[in-house]
């Protein structure tokens, strides 16, 4: 074999080493660094902050067309979680990796946690934000961001963690000027985010802690402040709209939801008001904290709306610190359909109680049922219960 021809070969096997060099490289190879984030404080997100809609003037009963009675099939629940979240979307991952539907939910590869922060002020707290890498590869170009609520000062004491070997963790360090506490109950909501290369090639993770400013209330009775059902014979206390106007205690213990009963929706078992007719028995919201410890699939809510625009955000704290919340709604008691907001029809009763005594039996006045995803590997501390007046909130329960 000639010289020449021994060199041809060698240049042939040289350009298919290199082609397939190029194809085998890492998946998660060198990355551009992500654009680290400061330490400025971001938006707030409290909750809530819905402003009160209007409420329909209700003097005369409804036209001919009344809404639909018969229950609507339950709406898929509303879900948006303040959880720590990092790596990929599972739709990315192969079919093998995919977990089955029975099985928990994966932990990510990369954890952020905020440590307990107190709130008595005027004070300077120190506040530590833990970055715990759980995947196989090293994190690289580690930097932390915190942020607290809006106008708090936040200064960096060390957030830029450089690397994080696999299976360790890491600690960056801030300092909050906590302010003077002000009357009143608050959700005090603080955000770290993480960015970095390497690791899970997520390039990024956040978490929130909310803290309240005060304990809640022990249970929903404990906000009772609007008087929704009264008695035929004595009808002068109603007050469910602007116009006096208020359920027939009769007429819902003829439907099966009288004083203490038990009412299913949503696969919640809901109890009625314990109250006498005529008493507080529900909650005109406006941003109450409510205790309601428990596990579940779903927090569902029992009331009515005495407007058309009952509608707002439900928060639900659990007790390591995180929320989730999710929007609910409740149709007039009478002028909407039955599903409007996205509400499931619970309880209908023929007729109300005026101030003039009980009237307008040709037409039907409702309870709806409402829910709000939960995370079932949590539990529940309290909900924070919409802004909105509008909103009357006879029972609030958890679907387990």
């Amino acid at each position: 074999m000639s010289s020449k021809t021994v060199r041809r070969g060698a240049v042939a096997a040289l350009a298919l080493a290199s082609t397939i060099a190029l194809a085998a490289q890492p998946a998660f190879a060198s990355e551009e660094p992500v654009a680290p984030a400061t330490s400025a404080p971001a938006p707030e997100t409290e909750a809530p902050a819905e402003s009160p809609a209007p409420e329909v003037s209700e003097t005369d009963a409804p036209d001919a067309t009344a809404p639909e009675s018969a229950a609507p099939s339950a709406p898929a629940a509303p879900s948006a979680e303040a959880r720590t979240s990092a790596g990929k979307p599972a739709a990315d991952k192969p079919a093998a990796e995919q977990p089955a539907a029975a099985e928990a939910v994966a932990q990510p590869d990369i954890a952020v946690s905020i440590s307990e922060i107190g709130l008595e002020g005027p004070a300077i707290a120190e506040v530590e934000v833990v970055v715990e890498n759980g995947s196989d590869q090293a994190m690289r170009k580690v930097d932390v961001a915190f942020s607290g609520p809006v106008g708090w000062q936040v200064v960096a004491v060390e957030h830029e963690l450089s690397q994080i070997k696999k299976g360790k963790q890491g600690t960056a360090t801030f300092q909050v000027r906590i302010p003077e506490q002000r009357p009143g109950f608050a959700l005090r909501v603080f955000t770290a985010n993480v960015s970095y290369t390497g690791g899970d090639g997520a390039g990024s993770a956040t978490t929130t802690r909310a803290v309240p400013t005060a304990a809640p209330l022990a249970d929903l009775a404990a906000a009772f402040n609007n008087v929704g059902i009264t008695s035929e014979q004595a009808t002068g206390a109603g007050a469910f709209d602007s116009e006096g106007n208020s359920f027939s205690a009769e007429q819902l213990a003829a439907a099966g939801a009288g004083p203490g009963a038990v009412v299913e929706a949503l696969g919640a078992s809901l109890q009625m008001p314990a109250s006498a007719p005529g008493t507080p028995d529900n909650v005109a919201a406006s941003g109450q904290a409510i205790s309601l410890p428990g596990q579940g699939e779903r927090l569902v809510l029992l009331g009515s709306g005495s407007g058309t625009g009952a509608t707002g955000t439900a928060t639900v704290f659990y007790t390591d610190g995180t929320t989730s919340s999710g929007a609910v709604g409740f149709p007039n008691w009478s002028f909407q359909a039955a599903d409007a907001h996205g509400a499931t029809l619970a309880v209908a009763t023929n007729g109300r109680n005026r101030p003039s005594g009980y009237g307008d039996s040709a037409y039907q006045y409702r309870m709806f049922a409402h829910s709000v995803a939960l995370d079932p590997a949590k539990t529940v501390e309290f909900v924070v219960l919409p802004a909105n007046a509008s909103m009357h909130v006879f029972a609030v329960g958890i679907a387990p």
